[in-house]
């Protein structure tokens, strides 16, 4: 099973490494994608844990919430689209491998990031232009959005960095356990329940922060709702979590899971040196 999985990894890298090589528009789009399924699905989840918030079951929208937001990464895998925190695992194995270059992993988790970024942007964009965000009766009433991007915005930088460890080992324990799954039922169970804790517990995802941030800055009245709760959110402190949060998304993903199957298969290394020699 964890031999497919490596061999999995292994294609996979030498793929993207190619196509970012020779068809960079392609792999910009399909990472352009994986940021607009993520803000649209968190924006959904947010929704729902706003409208829970003012019923006496408020801590049901927060478990369904958890559980929905899968949906997202279930978009990203079976649309193909290119995520930055599970590349980060990816790489790790493949570059430790040498089945691509150190640069090349770097500059693919760059153009990757970038375009999840401006996917995030676009549909953020999307969202608040369609008017759902106005007055009173619209998405996150009584400044939802503003406390949750001042909460995020205002964190200590060492909370931030620790929370998006955590964050992408269970995205990244996700994603193994997914691609050893054969079944899509058995997939489409596995992926939003295997990240529960990650969303209920509130760890930090670089990319799915993105969209939280950019909704908060598009939004019209943002500037009059920037003090909630007598937080203050900031696009400098929104770039801090995304500064720290994009780190520790890099070690939790890329040391804690990447590292992990590339030092229980080193020998895998020699392997392919053997074969290489004999060839």
């Amino acid at each position: 099973m964890e031999n497919k999985f490596i061999e999995k990894v292994y294609h996979s890298v030498e793929t993207k490494n190619k196509l970012l090589n020779k068809h960079f528009i392609d792999y910009a789009l399909r990472s352009l994608f994986a940021g607009i399924f993520l803000t649209l699905i968190y924006t959904f989840c947010m929704q729902l844990v706003s409208d829970f918030n003012q019923t006496s079951v408020a801590p049901l929208g927060k478990m369904l919430m958890s559980y929905l937001f899968g949906i997202g990464l279930i978009f990203i895998i079976y649309f193909g689209a290119e995520l930055f925190t599970s590349n980060t695992m990816y790489f790790s194995l493949g570059s430790s491998h040498k089945k691509v270059s150190i640069k090349n992993s770097i500059k693919i988790l760059i153009v990757c990031w970038l375009f999840n970024f401006v996917g995030a942007a676009l549909m953020a964009f999307i969202m608040v232009r369609t008017g759902l965000f106005n007055g009173h009766d619209g998405l996150f009433p009584n400044g939802a959005l503003y406390e949750l991007a001042a909460k995020k915005a205002t964190l200590p930088w060492d909370q931030i960095f620790f929370r998006g460890i955590l964050a992408n080992f269970v995205v990244n324990v996700v994603i193994y356990i997914q691609s050893v799954v054969k079944d899509d039922v058995a997939k489409l169970l596995i992926i939003p329940l295997g990240l529960v804790p990650f969303v209920y517990l509130g760890f930090e995802h670089s990319i799915a922060n993105f969209g939280i941030f950019f909704m908060t800055w598009f939004t019209p009245d943002a500037a009059s709702s920037a003090v909630y709760h007598g937080l203050h959110f900031s696009t400098s402190g929104a770039f801090i979590n995304l500064l720290w949060a994009t780190l520790g998304n890099l070690v939790g993903g890329g040391l804690m899971v990447g590292g992990y199957f590339a030092f229980l298969n080193r020998h895998k290394i020699n392997e392919n040196n053997n074969e290489k020699e004999t060839n």
